[in-house]
């Protein structure tokens, strides 16, 4: 009642009295004005019957600005607006007169920084589209936030219809960082290369490539330079760069990770099960650096303290500790294919999809290593080469793999 001026408080006790006048002279040149009190009064008049008095009378008013009575009366004609709305969707009923009033409520919203509210009655009358005519560099981030957020809680596919509108608002504002992290939301390679291409800024565009690149999203352009990026083709050139840069490039060992030495119980025994979480360690605290104090030095004798799949775990962990270097890594891994192993063969293979995970390569090795296993009688090969290739070609929708993939599967 704060938001009702007061003359019309004390009409309330009166309100259906008023409302039969109006009613049995609906024709009366006073008529109109009558209706805009009634709107005005049926905001505080809980109706029983859900006749939505507030938004009849004001389309039969003398349709003053919308905002003439305030926010808390927009509002209430908003939640209106949407129950009226979804009635006569189901009835097939025109919607012009509707549309028509939301047309001047969205202003007005915009305008007093109620963007959630334009945004939320766009969304009961299925116009979100219509936002972008109001959209400015004052309000664009507080409207595409909200629509986020809102996407994350409305069912498929209205939320993509939220992220297009998105992706279209940060467009408009050349936004294309944001715009293309909207994009690989959606999963749309047509939009991501839109993006690229509309960005004309060489820095900024190389940033996209690189985005690109760590989401592993298959994009070709026409400029090789980006295509390279794309492909993280020097991805670990990249890496070991900015390791130097940061004077981390020594290695490390599972020790340091457990801080042994400031244990004072006597060390343990050692066991396969300790030896095989060491390895994991190791391959994660050395991960892309190339080079270990474990699994790399002393003729590789760390690899046969494990057994069985714990050994082919290990070969694994190489991948990890060689991981994006294709050229050189594929050169280390090499002796191992020669071994007699089984175990030590299939976590190669493993290890060969791990170093090759999100790197695009002209020559596909992994590929031309990994194929030739496909239909290897013993399992652990079989196995070891199923999940390199899916590691080294993850998220590039390629054909050719899938041909591969697909007769294994259903065989097996």
């Amino acid at each position: 009642m704060t938001a009702v001026p007061k003359p019309i408080k004390f009409l309330r006790p009166h309100y259906t009295t008023l409302k039969e006048v109006y009613e049995t002279n609906p024709a009366s040149e006073n008529a109109p004005l009558l209706a805009d009190v009634l709107s005005l009064m049926a905001m505080t008049y809980s109706s029983t019957n859900d006749t939505r008095d507030c938004l009849r009378f004001r389309l039969l008013g003398t349709q003053e600005p919308v905002g003439t009575n305030g926010h808390e009366y927009v509002r209430n004609l908003s939640g209106e607006i949407a129950t009226e709305f979804a009635q006569r969707m189901e009835k097939e009923q025109p919607m012009d007169d509707l549309l028509a009033l939301v047309g001047e409520i969205v202003p007005f919203n915009i305008l007093h920084n109620a963007e959630p509210d334009a945004c939320d009655l766009l969304m009961e009358v299925d116009r979100m589209e219509d936002i972008l005519a109001f959209v400015d560099v004052n309000n664009y981030r507080r409207i595409s936030l909200y629509l986020l957020g809102c996407a994350k809680y409305i069912p498929e596919p209205d939320d993509r219809q939220l992220l297009l509108v998105v992706y279209d608002i940060f467009r408009k504002m050349e936004k294309y960082p944001d715009a293309l992290l909207v994009a690989m939301n959606l999963g749309e390679s047509d939009k991501i290369r839109e993006t690229l291409d509309a960005c004309e800024n060489p820095s900024v565009k190389k940033q996209l490539a690189y985005m690109v690149g760590w989401m592993r999203t298959n994009v070709t352009l026409d400029d090789d330079q980006l295509n390279d990026i794309i492909s993280n083709t020097n991805l670990n050139e990249t890496y070991l760069s900015v390791a130097r840069d940061m004077e981390v490039m020594e290695p490390k060992t599972p020790d340091d990770i457990y801080k042994s030495h400031l244990d004072s119980r006597p060390p343990p025994v050692d066991s396969a099960k300790k030896n095989l979480a060491s390895t994991l360690v190791n391959a994660f605290v050395n991960a892309g650096f190339g080079n270990d104090k474990l699994m790399m030095e002393e003729g590789n004798r760390w690899l046969y303290k494990n057994k069985d799949h714990g050994m082919m775990s290990a070969a694994a962990s190489l991948g990890m500790i060689l991981l994006w270097d294709v050229d050189g890594g594929l050169t280390q891994l090499d002796k191992f294919f020669y071994s007699d192993n089984d175990y030590v063969k299939a976590g190669t293979l493993m290890a060969v999809g791990i170093v090759h995970a999100g790197v695009r390569n002209e020559c596909d090795p992994a590929m031309a290593l990994l194929t030739e296993y496909i239909d290897n009688k013993q399992v652990n090969l079989r196995t070891g080469a199923i999940l390199g290739l899916g590691l080294a070609y993850a998220g590039q929708e390629r054909e050719e793999i899938l041909s591969l993939l697909a007769p294994v599967m259903v065989d097996a």
